[in-house]
């Protein structure tokens, strides 16, 4: 995807697509474990970065800033 000014909106709706998908996963998760879902508690935890971002396809390693180049970013 191309972040250019007039891409913003489309951006920002797949970002907003992603949460909502992961944020309904993890209460899913948490419903079958018999857990109290929060959004403080998730926003706030590790899981929710890495939840996003392996969703993005964007990996948190040595070599992001790398593939953020290769992807245009």
């Amino acid at each position: 995807m191309d972040y250019l000014p007039n891409n913003i909106e489309d951006e920002y709706e797949y970002a907003v697509s992603i949460v909502r998908k992961n944020v309904s996963d993890e209460k899913d998760r948490r419903d079958q474990k018999g857990e109290t879902y929060s959004h403080s508690n998730y926003f706030k935890s590790a899981q929710c970065r890495i939840d996003y971002n392996t969703v993005a396809g964007i990996s948190e390693n040595y070599d992001l800033i790398e593939k953020l180049i290769d992807k245009g970013i």
